[in-house]
């Protein structure tokens, strides 16, 4: 299956630079001083690094959409993202609707998924393709390390001059299968 790259590093003109998402993870502190681990993988390892640390997570599982571009009526970033929100997911339920939207998730750019483990830890899949772990814990660093992801300081998509989002037009029907099949609903703005 040829997969779509869900961001591409490019010039200032915009045509494409040759940069390749490495598999690899890094410390850093976030935006609110929480440690954090950054998480790259190349397309065709996104959908398996993303499960796996999913197995990670304890049950039940919270899930956030934040929809960053409504692809029904613009291909631009909205001004204010809408959010969707479900909680009390059984982990295995979860994993199946990701598998059935994979496209969306792992191709597309529009958006980012939050899943929140009972225990409060958290990882993000942002619209780079880039996945964010709260906190930055061991056994975080254990399932990666397992999984082959090593520890590495290279360069990241978040760190390219230039990054365009692709958008997948059969990704459009499986945003609305995400939405229903864990029945989330909207959180007002």
């Amino acid at each position: 299956m040829n997969q779509t790259l869900k961001a591409i590093s490019v010039t200032a003109e915009g045509e494409p630079d040759g940069f390749e998402a490495p598999l690899l993870y890094k410390s850093q502190v976030g935006p609110d001083g929480t440690t954090r681990l950054v998480v790259s993988a190349p397309v065709e390892e996104l959908p398996r690094v993303h499960r796996l640390l999913i197995g990670a997570l304890s049950g039940p599982l919270g899930v956030l959409w934040v929809q960053l571009v409504d692809r029904a009526t613009s291909t631009r970033q909205e001004e204010e993202p809408k959010r969707w929100i479900t909680l009390e997911r059984d982990s295995a339920q979860v994993l199946e609707t990701l598998t059935t939207c994979a496209a969306l998730l792992y191709e597309d750019g529009r958006g980012q998924i939050w899943i929140r483990g009972a225990l409060g830890e958290q990882l993000v899949l942002d619209e780079l393709g880039l996945i964010y772990l709260y906190p930055d814990d061991p056994s975080f660093r254990e399932v990666l390390e397992a999984g082959g992801v090593l520890e590495a300081d290279s360069a990241t998509m978040a760190e390219r001059d230039y990054v365009r989002v692709e958008f997948v037009a059969a990704a459009d029907g499986l945003e609305a299968s995400l939405l229903s099949e864990l029945s989330m609903q909207p959180i007002p703005s």
